[in-house]
């Protein structure tokens, strides 16, 4: 049997919700930065080869145990989401399903892995020049380093020195399996937080469809000042999370009001698909071609959310 290379970061299933009806089994493609309109298949959409591979203990590729493990949650999160089509009452562990279902909405994305990136890349950088400012310092823990390990560096320690304190000199570089490694270590505690919320199911209007792309799971606070120094988290008492779960069901959570399933109106779905364009790092994609939708997106380069490092 075939290794599976191409691993979807945003699951076929959920993105099969935004399919155009019109235009059976396609849905409808806006690019940031590209003001083409592409036609695609679930199957071609949010794939990136080698996605969740890994090394292994022995150094060789594994392209198959995580990418099995999330299609075994998967699937049980699709009949969860029958559920909610249906407006069933979900029981604990439907509940427990699908916020471990958000909690990897959230953390499997290109956008959140590459702010992982971004943020070790800095803390890095920054370690370095404040290790490198103190020569001393710096002298003996580089000698510390060749004793303890027996590797010797091959260049002076001073001029390692030197070429540290220069940033503009070198570029640093995460592993991506780093990345993978953290979007896993805080499943458990977002699959709680999530798990504790208060669940509302919108449902879109004749009007207006829901749409969703590649960062579809977007946390705002409306009472947050944005010259604030903290930022904003799941845990703020005012905090709006929203999940298009297709184009006519979307997640409404929050930490106050009750659970409940209910029709929307236009100005929800209009509000709702403006955040889910917001998050968006590349790509968004809808069950319908419309230009007003393209300049919404086009006006939203560079628009998606950023991990801020102190």
């Amino acid at each position: 049997m075939a290794r599976k290379k191409r691993h979807h970061y945003i699951p076929k299933f959920y993105v099969e919700g935004f399919i155009d009806p019109q235009n059976k089994p396609f849905l409808w493609i806006y690019e940031k930065g590209r003001s083409n309109i592409i036609k695609a298949s679930a199957k071609d959409i949010a794939v990136e080869k080698h996605y969740f591979s890994f090394l292994d203990s022995q150094g060789k590729r594994d392209s198959e145990t995580l990418e099995n493990a999330l299609a075994e949650i998967e699937g049980k999160v699709a009949s969860v989401f029958r559920k909610i089509f249906e407006e069933e009452t979900l029981t604990e562990e439907n509940r427990a399903f699908f916020a471990s279902f958000l909690a990897l909405m959230m953390t499997r994305v290109p956008n959140f892995r590459n702010n992982i990136s971004i943020m070790l890349k800095s803390l890095i950088k920054k370690m370095s020049l404040t290790l490198a400012s103190h020569k001393n310092g710096f002298e003996g823990a580089i000698k510390r380093f060749e004793r303890d390990t027996g590797n010797k560096i091959d260049m002076p320690i001073e001029d390692l020195r030197q070429f540290l304190l220069d940033e503009n000199r070198y570029e640093i570089k995460s592993n991506p399996q780093f990345s993978v490694a953290m979007a896993l270590s805080n499943l458990d505690k977002l699959t709680q937080v999530f798990f504790d919320m208060k669940w509302s199911f919108i449902k879109a209007t004749d009007d207006y469809k829901f749409l969703s792309g590649d960062n579809p799971l977007y946390y705002y606070d409306p009472t947050h000042d944005p010259r604030s120094f903290f930022g904003v988290g799941l845990l703020n008492k005012n905090i709006e999370v929203t999940l298009p779960l297709s184009r006519d069901v979307a997640l409404f959570a929050s930490w106050q009001g009750k659970s409940r399933y209910f029709q929307g109106i236009n100005t929800h779905v209009k509000s709702i698909n403006k955040r889910t364009i917001l998050a968006a790092s590349r790509f968004v994609f809808a069950s319908l071609k419309s230009d007003i939708i393209n300049k919404l997106v086009q006006k939203c380069v560079e628009s998606a959310p950023i991990m801020r490092v102190g």
